[in-house]
């Protein structure tokens, strides 16, 4: 029912634990031989760069394969209806040729399958849009268009339509929102909400359901997304300039040379702190490395932002400083975490992710496949004895 075949994702994370614990030294040549030969992965597959290089190639290809046509269709038709269709006709077709080249050439997240599906979202989207009435808001078309962007992603769970999705789904909330009086005063609001909403949903899903792998990726992306946007929705800075920036769309009011004060800065000013240190204190806690990274990130942020308002030195030397302090306590957690201490440590992660340990039978899998057809070495001998009874005959 989907483009990829859910087996073999589900086989490659399996093969991937496999290779670390074969690295680690945990299985042997011949048990991850048997793994291998058990759960085969029969994707094409490629390295990032040669991926990058055939992804812009294939769209390139693409686009030009549809410039001639369209350009001739645009000069006979002039009805954007009748444009719309064309657009949504060479959306299908490029989905089709994309469709069975994966089914083929096996493809799977090399580069060419990406932009067949990259393109073909987009010639949908756009036809669609043109067939839609052009005095609709943007966020009348962002709500239109997302239900489409859902059943490609359901269909490939591919990475850069789960960002589409999110960022449609974002513009549209936003955009929505400014239409109404009110809406402007609670946008951070309704962002951080929707954002942790986000987030704890889609961490609900992998936790739920730890052996659906085909949208790992997507879950992952939407989960990074929706943590930036709670933080950006909170920080003092984006809500006060973006308030700034919001002025224009009212007529009659003269902008000042800086954004004004925003209500409630005490508590926005709270936020530009508390969030990212929420994030650090349960990436601590979890041993999260997604929060982790987005906390101190925050809290980077957050000085940024005390600078902005209320610097104390100037920019050259508050980087400086900045850099010298970050530099010095990534010195200082190196040594700390040289060795393994309450859960962290310095060395290459080669720790399979949270989500797969969530479900024991994924362990056993690897552990029975390796131990189940090791082969008996030719050194391993037994003391001398017979068998005997039961018409059972011979040494061991």
């Amino acid at each position: 029912m989907k483009a990829y075949n859910e087996q073999w994702i589900y086989n490659r994370t399996i093969l991937e634990q496999a290779g670390r614990w074969h690295k680690q030294k945990l299985l042997s040549d011949e048990q991850m031989k048997s793994v291998r030969k058990t759960y085969p992965v029969e994707f094409r597959q490629t390295n990032g760069f040669l991926e990058i290089g055939l992804f812009l190639f294939t769209t390139v290809a693409i686009t030009a394969c549809y410039l001639l046509p369209a350009s001739l269709f645009l000069a006979l038709a002039e009805s954007s209806v009748i444009y719309g269709l064309f657009n949504m006709a060479a959306g299908v077709v490029i989905g089709l040729v994309g469709n069975l080249l994966i089914k083929r050439r096996l493809l799977y997240r090399n580069g060419i399958d990406n932009a067949f599906v990259v393109t073909m979202a987009g010639f949908l989207a756009f036809g669609f849009n043109q067939l839609v009435s052009t005095e609709l808001s943007i966020a009348a078309h962002c709500f239109l268009t997302l239900p489409l962007l859902l059943v490609i992603l359901w269909y490939y769970g591919d990475t850069l339509i789960a960002f589409f999705v999110v960022a449609t789904f974002y513009t549209g909330v936003f955009n929505g929102l400014l239409t109404y009086p009110w809406g402007k005063e609670v946008l951070p609001f309704v962002m951080m909400a929707l954002s942790l909403v986000l987030y704890l949903g889609t961490a609900q899903i992998q936790r739920s359901n730890p052996k659906d792998t085909y949208y790992t990726d997507p879950l992952n992306l939407v989960q990074w997304f929706s943590l930036i946007m709670l933080a950006a929705s909170g920080n003092y800075f984006v809500v006060r300039e973006l308030n700034g920036l919001l002025l224009e769309r009212i007529p009659g009011v003269r902008l000042p040379k800086e954004a004004p004060e925003i209500a409630l800065s005490t508590l926005f000013w709270l936020l530009t702190f508390l969030i990212p240190g929420i994030y650090v204190g349960r990436g601590f806690t979890k041993k999260d490395r997604m929060l982790l990274v987005l906390g101190l990130l925050g809290l980077i942020g957050a000085a940024a932002t005390v600078h902005e308002y209320a610097a104390l030195v100037p920019l050259n030397v508050a980087l400086t400083l900045g850099g010298a302090i970050l530099i010095g306590l990534a010195v200082m957690g190196i040594r700390y975490a040289a060795q393994s201490k309450h859960g962290f440590t310095d060395e290459p992660d080669d720790d399979s992710p949270n989500e797969f340990f969530t479900n024991a039978a994924n362990i056993a899998i690897v552990q029975a496949t390796g131990a189940a057809t090791q082969e008996q070495k030719d050194n391993l001998r037994f003391g001398e004895g017979n068998f005997g009874g039961g018409g059972a005959e011979g040494k061991y």
